[in-house]
């Protein structure tokens, strides 16, 4: 019902507790095929491997299941979720809130996130992982910020490259909402203005 509602307003559509509006930016089409070329190159580099594929929680969940299906590959798949605690919207000091449950020592590993913005959370977890022993780590993110660009995080399979606004939609959320929407919308700041 709230997903029809929300579509029904697209191009537009108002969010949040306040209300934020926001305006379609990037189609369902487009993304579909952004992760069709991510996945094939996800499948060239380890199509004779059985990768382990680690969705960050909760943001990773519609890009990991479209990106492993395109991909192809025999694989596994876990979880991990981390909480960053700061003052509003500054992210602070990042919290293991759940571990994966597979052993990856000696195994190819591909993390899978929604977004890399500043690229703390990808320290943070490469880090982690690293303990682990893995054969490979690599980061799959289905979007990127300039912020990611310019301080050269290493992220080896991006679907969408982003300008510095905020998004939503394809699972990424405002206030808690929006992770369904299978296109991509921006903050309409002149309409939230008005």
């Amino acid at each position: 019902m709230l997903t029809e509602t929300l579509q029904a307003q697209a191009p537009s559509l108002a969010l949040g507790d306040p209300p934020r509006r926001f305006r379609k930016y990037i189609d369902r089409a487009e993304i579909q095929e952004a992760v069709r070329i991510t996945a094939a190159r996800v499948h060239e580099r380890f199509r004779d491997e059985r990768p382990v594929f680690i969705g960050v929680l909760t943001g990773c969940f519609v890009f990991l299941a479209d990106l492993v299906r395109e991909a192809n590959l025999v694989c596994s798949i876990d979880f991990v979720k981390i909480s960053s605690y700061g003052d509003g919207m500054e992210a602070g000091q990042i919290k293991l809130v759940k571990d994966i449950d597979s052993n990856i020592r000696d195994r190819h590993v591909i993390i899978v996130d929604d977004i890399v913005d500043t690229g703390a959370s990808w320290d943070y977890l490469r880090n982690h992982f690293q303990i682990h022993q893995p054969k490979s780590l690599t980061m799959a993110a289905s979007f990127r910020k300039p912020k990611a660009i310019q301080a050269g995080i290493p992220v080896e399979f991006i679907a969408i490259d982003l300008p510095d606004e905020f998004v939503i939609g394809y699972g990424l959320d405002y206030a808690g909402f929006g992770r369904e929407l299978p296109d991509l919308y921006i903050l309409n700041e002149a309409e939230n203005k008005a």
